[in-house]
């Protein structure tokens, strides 16, 4: 069978927390996510910028920085990161052809997501990586990543999400995202609602492991523009006043701060994150299709928010605009469309590529009353978005990480938008 259609095959097995399958396919291959430190990174929304921050930072210090994250915008290749680069498709090919042999003697077939962590943390260790950068899948407790020993984790914040399996209060989901917790090994907090920060106090308590809170441990300020914006960050060792933050976003102040916690924690470790390299990796930072501007004229924004928080926090940032909104069947549309009912002067309904999305009929229901145009396709939505946009009045393309990177390919293809970089 060729190595991706049994990768993908696999996406047939569905969601299955749980860590008896990874840990039986990483002992076949002799733990591999034992060879190199290891920072852990849990949250409902910033996980994958968080780790996008630090690596760009540790990448200054000189680093040789491996970093998983997920899902993928346009090719799984994206998912397997050594200095920004993404896996050759050949070597993806002959890791899947490896762990499909360990997993054809398992009692149960792995899911996809299983089997490409046990390909990211083989692939590091092959490349002799100085540091890996993980983010969690789904939760964190039963999360397929939740194998490694870190040297430091973070929890950027707690929302509702993946309740089917989470639990349907904050409280629930931080008790399950606060399970990446290990013993003595300190954790970054970004939650401040009193509720799931208890919980996820409570567990560090329990671990003995130090915690370094957001507005209290270590403190920051943002200046300018949300897409030329600059941050202030005092904390215990570090101390950096306007420097140039390429991600635009208010909601990346959040996300920026954790970061930059995190790489105090690494300073004994990598004694060559210094005030420069902190400087360089903030002002270099990439993280495509969020809340970036791939075009100028009309402006057109992308942006991979896919659940309410995400919606608002977005939405705060925005000016009024037209936006293009295509939703995954498991999200709460009605509530990610009525985030951006404050901005959204034109609302174009669509639907992404795949049996994951939600259909047209559906995103109208969710809708409601609310004015809105359909399309049949992104493709159309997107032409007819570029259309009623202005220089003033940009064209803003969310909903998904799966609108987002098809998007980004019709742009790229059709509109001159610059490839992917990480």
């Amino acid at each position: 069978m060729n190595p991706r259609d049994y990768l993908a095959g696999l996406e047939f097995h569905g969601i299955k927390l749980g860590l008896d399958n990874i840990r039986l396919l990483l002992e076949a291959a002799s733990n591999p996510h034992r060879d190199y430190p290891v920072v852990h990174v849990a949250g409902t929304n910033g996980k994958g910028s968080v780790v996008a921050i630090l690596d760009a930072i540790l990448r200054a210090a000189g680093c040789t920085v491996a970093r998983f994250t997920s899902p993928h915008l346009v090719d799984v290749e994206e998912r397997f990161l050594i200095d920004g680069i993404p896996m050759p498709a050949d070597s993806l090919d002959a890791q899947i052809a490896y762990f499909k042999s360990i997993a054809d003697t398992m009692p149960n077939p792995p899911t996809y997501f299983e089997l490409c962590t046990a390909i990211a943390f083989r692939w590091f260790s092959q490349k002799k990586v100085d540091i890996a950068l993980i983010e969690v899948g789904m939760g964190g407790r039963f999360d397929s990543t939740n194998v490694v020993d870190p040297i430091a984790c973070a929890i950027t914040n707690i929302d509702l999400e993946h309740t089917a399996y989470l639990g349907t209060t904050v409280q629930a989901i931080a008790f399950e995202k606060a399970g990446i917790i290990k013993r003595n090994v300190p954790v970054v907090v970004a939650e401040r609602q009193p509720a799931p920060l208890n919980v996820i106090l409570d567990r560090a308590a329990e671990e003995n492991s130090a915690v370094l809170r957001i507005g209290a441990d270590f403190h920051y300020a943002l200046h300018g523009d949300p897409f030329a914006q600059t941050i202030d960050y005092t904390g215990s060792r570090l101390v950096i006043k306007e420097t140039p933050l390429a991600l635009a976003g208010r909601y990346q102040g959040d996300n920026a701060a954790t970061a930059l916690a995190l790489a105090e924690l690494l300073m004994n470790s990598y004694p060559s994150i210094t005030r420069d390299a902190v400087y360089e990796g903030l002002a270099s930072v990439r993280w495509p299709c969020r809340m970036e501007r791939v075009l100028g004229d009309p402006p057109v924004i992308l942006d991979v928010a896919h659940n309410p928080a995400g919606m608002r926090r977005l939405a705060a940032d925005l000016p009024n605009c037209v936006v293009v909104l295509a939703v995954s069947a498991d999200k709460a549309a009605a509530q990610m469309i009525e985030a951006l009912d404050p901005v959204a002067e034109e609302l174009i309904l669509t639907q992404f590529i795949g049996n994951r999305a939600t259909p047209v009929d559906s995103l109208r229901t969710a809708a409601g009353p609310r004015p809105h145009r359909v399309a049949d396709s992104l493709e159309t939505a997107i032409a007819m978005g570029l259309a009623a946009a202005s220089e003033h009045r940009p064209l803003v393309i969310t909903g998904s990480i799966f609108t987002a990177g098809q998007a980004r390919q019709i742009l790229t293809g059709h509109y001159g938008a610059p490839p992917l970089r990480f």
